[in-house]
């Protein structure tokens, strides 16, 4: 009888072990335009003619991982205005302030002194820095039909949450033919860190950083101090023929506190994907070793 709770222990400190290695999101850096697209792509869409891709060596990349870590869908790509290598958690940040801005210990941060870009200026209302930006021309089949546009996407940056409300305003843009559809679901606002927020449009937002205002911190396997929900960006009714597809990213007023955005792999089509999040990493662990004990005790009995 003694042995059974040994085993369980044994065993449920090796799952936790293995599933614990197995946690973490796995960046691998890239700014290849063609494999960034690969990776998004889905059924329905044709890519035409040659993406191309602007930024600098690891400011961008495809990722597997994500689920585990908290972004809350597996595998896609990253574009950031940063270094996509300081992306991986745990956040190590201190105790951080709404609108009192500190900077000392922030994890994703990389001034890169490259440009930012004059779309997202204008979404910021600010001038932008360190921009990532990948772009293409798409079509729907051979191109003689129109159809819808969806992906997944999350947004995330490290001005959150001392810099809400001030100038540094970190953006990202998705254009389609020039129009953003990067936006809150069901507006007509663009996504910004003072758009998307523990007070303004709070439901798509998630807080990752300890804070003195009493705003609960998810503790994801990111250094993000700050990220959106999983949200569907969509395009309704687009017509025959080629369009021109711009993901790009930014800071803000100056090119430190980095921002970035994750793209789901292959939801890029004609396709709703769905945006339920998987369980947080903890959770998984619990009903991981909650099922292993369970069966474990059922076959214990049944030889008892």
């Amino acid at each position: 009888m003694r042995k059974f709770p040994v085993l369980v222990s044994i065993v449920c400190g090796l799952i936790l072990s293995f599933t614990g290695a197995s946690f973490g999101i796995t960046i691998t850096p890239t700014n290849d335009a063609n494999t960034l697209v690969t990776n998004i792509l889905g059924s329905g869409i044709t890519v035409v003619g040659s993406p191309t891709y602007t930024g600098v060596t690891n400011q961008s990349g495809t990722f597997t991982g994500g689920s585990a870590s908290g972004v809350g869908f597996d595998s896609g790509i990253l574009m950031t205005s940063g270094n996509v290598n300081q992306v991986p958690g745990p956040n190590n940040n201190g105790i951080e302030t709404v609108g009192v801005g500190d900077t000392s210990d922030d994890d994703v941060n990389t001034g890169l002194g490259t440009a930012g870009d004059a779309q997202l200026t204008a979404l910021a209302g600010f001038t932008t820095y360190d921009a990532s930006v990948l772009q293409f021309g798409f079509q729907f089949g051979d191109g003689s039909v129109g159809g819808d546009l969806y992906f997944n996407f999350v947004f995330a940056s490290e001005e959150y949450v001392d810099y809400i409300g001030s100038e540094f305003n970190d953006a990202f843009g998705f254009f389609v033919d020039g129009t953003n559809i990067a936006l809150v679901p069901g507006t007509s606002t663009p996504i910004t860190i003072n758009n998307v927020n523990n007070s303004t449009n709070s439901a798509y937002y998630r807080n990752n950083v300890n804070n003195t205002n009493g705003i609960p911190n998810l503790g994801l396997d990111l250094s993000f101090d700050g990220l959106t929900t999983v949200i569907t960006a969509q395009l309704l009714g687009l017509g025959p023929g080629t369009h021109n597809m711009k993901f790009a990213v930014a800071d803000t007023s100056d090119g430190i506190l980095d921002a970035g955005v994750f793209i789901q792999a292959g939801t890029f089509s004609t396709e709703k994907p769905p945006t339920t999040q998987v369980p947080e990493p903890s959770s998984l662990l619990l009903l991981g070793s909650g099922l292993v004990g369970l069966g474990l005790w059922r076959r214990f009995k049944a030889r008892s």
